[in-house]
């Protein structure tokens, strides 16, 4: 039976009258500490692609109505790695739909399905466009046009009538970064 930490050792050519606290051979200090600079070393190397805006640079996006577009600002984006980057303005917009009777003008009715549609506008950048980690984007646009559906798919009684839309509705819009293209960042995603 070994002594407990702090207690004597009374066996023959043991350390008779001597503590057995903290003791560690230098070859286990010397592996501890390996093994604490390879996880610091790690970990300095896995946070060094932390991508984010530079102070000031977050796009801002803004939707014209009366236009259908979705204009985005330019932007700077810092600590990225050495893959090709794809940037991705996408807007969405929706309007009721109205079924009109060709027979009788006065006869308007809502109809059963909206229109939908989305307009969507990317850029792709090679990584020699990088410079040391960043990555200065230009504004960038996307312009969604809503056309009246069919009658069937506004769900409106029969052929014998007509679709108009209601008032559009848009958004809401996407601003998607990937690195490399098709994985997302969502640091540097958002909606508007």
């Amino acid at each position: 039976m070994c002594p407990e930490v702090g207690e004597s050792d009374s066996r023959p050519g043991g350390t008779r009258g001597k503590k057995r606290v903290g003791i560690m051979s230098r070859r286990t200090r010397a592996n501890r500490f390996l093994v604490a600079l390879i996880i610091s070393v790690t970990a300095a190397v896995v946070f060094a692609e932390s991508p984010h805006y530079k102070h000031g640079g977050q796009p801002v996006c803004t939707i014209n109505t009366s236009t259908g577009t979705a204009t985005c600002s330019a932007g700077t984006v810092t600590g990225l790695g050495n893959d090709d980057v794809r940037v991705t303005v996408s807007l969405s917009v929706t309007a009721g739909t109205f079924c009109h009777n060709k027979g009788n003008p006065d006869n308007i009715v809502p109809g059963q399905n909206p229109a939908n549609a989305t307009g969507s506008s990317s850029i792709n950048f090679s990584p020699d466009q990088l410079k040391n980690g960043n990555l200065a984007i230009p504004t960038i646009s996307a312009t969604a046009t809503l056309t009246a559906p069919t009658t069937e798919v506004a769900g409106c009684p029969n052929d014998n009538w007509s679709v108009t839309l209601g008032t559009a509705t848009y958004g809401p819009g996407f601003y998607v970064f990937e690195q490399p293209p098709g994985t997302m960042i969502p640091s540097l995603s958002f909606s508007f």
